[in-house]
């Protein structure tokens, strides 16, 4: 008997959305997939909220709001969504942040139809899937931990209260003008800490400090 499962795929990109609608569809003599997709995280999240599926594939870098973010309001509305984490990167703060806000798993975009299949079903079985790579790097940083959190606390420590609250306010995109009219503040003070920022942490651009709050913060405080 075919069984019929509803899949929500939220990605920005068509070609990728396309790709895991093809590869769902390779496996039509076993699952009779009802796919529908968004394009980004708020429409993703309106979507899930108005009515459930069966499982969502949930890309991270999203626009207006981010897989974690996306993830985290869809949780709250139905604490028994599952949910998959997809992208491009093995970073461990994407990986790290969807999984905190409640995903049952994360797998790169260069895996197979076979391997996909694999997590849909592990999934939807109740357990936990991540794919090869992230399975690793999950591990690696388990094995680290202790040592990278004394070395980011050490850093943290250095960081004023003021320092922290534009740290946070670059994680979220903001430009200078937008921080300083949040802070009240001027702008040329905001590239002031902005560069203590770069030098405390010894990152060389925005990328660097973004990285650094989205594995020093927890989501709640970002």
């Amino acid at each position: 008997m075919i069984e019929k499962t509803s899949i929500l795929i939220i990605d920005d990109h068509k070609m990728i959305r396309d790709g895991l609608r093809f590869m769902l569809e390779s496996h039509k003599n076993k699952y009779q997939f009802i796919i529908e997709e968004a394009d980004d995280g708020e429409s993703g999240v309106e979507k899930a909220c108005e009515n459930p599926y069966d499982l969502i594939i949930m890309d991270f870098q999203l626009p207006k709001i981010n897989g974690a973010q996306a993830t985290a309001l869809i949780i709250e509305n139905d604490p028994n969504a599952k949910i998959l984490g997809l992208s491009n990167y093995d970073e461990y703060m994407y990986i790290d942040s969807v999984l905190k806000a409640g995903a049952r798993g994360f797998v790169l975009k260069n895996i197979g139809p076979e391997e996909l299949l694999k997590a849909i079903e592990t999934i939807l079985a109740g357990r936990n899937y991540y794919s090869s790579d992230v399975a690793v790097k999950l591990l690696s940083y388990e094995t680290n931990q202790g040592r990278e959190l004394q070395y980011k606390n050490e850093k943290a420590a250095a960081l004023s209260k003021r320092e922290i609250e534009v740290l946070k306010l670059i994680s979220k995109e903001f430009t200078n003008e937008e921080i300083a009219e949040k802070l009240y503040i001027s702008k040329r003070t905001v590239d002031t800490h902005r560069q203590n920022l770069l030098n405390k942490l010894n990152v060389k651009n925005t990328a660097g400090l973004m990285k650094y709050a989205f594995e020093f913060f927890d989501q709640e405080e970002l």
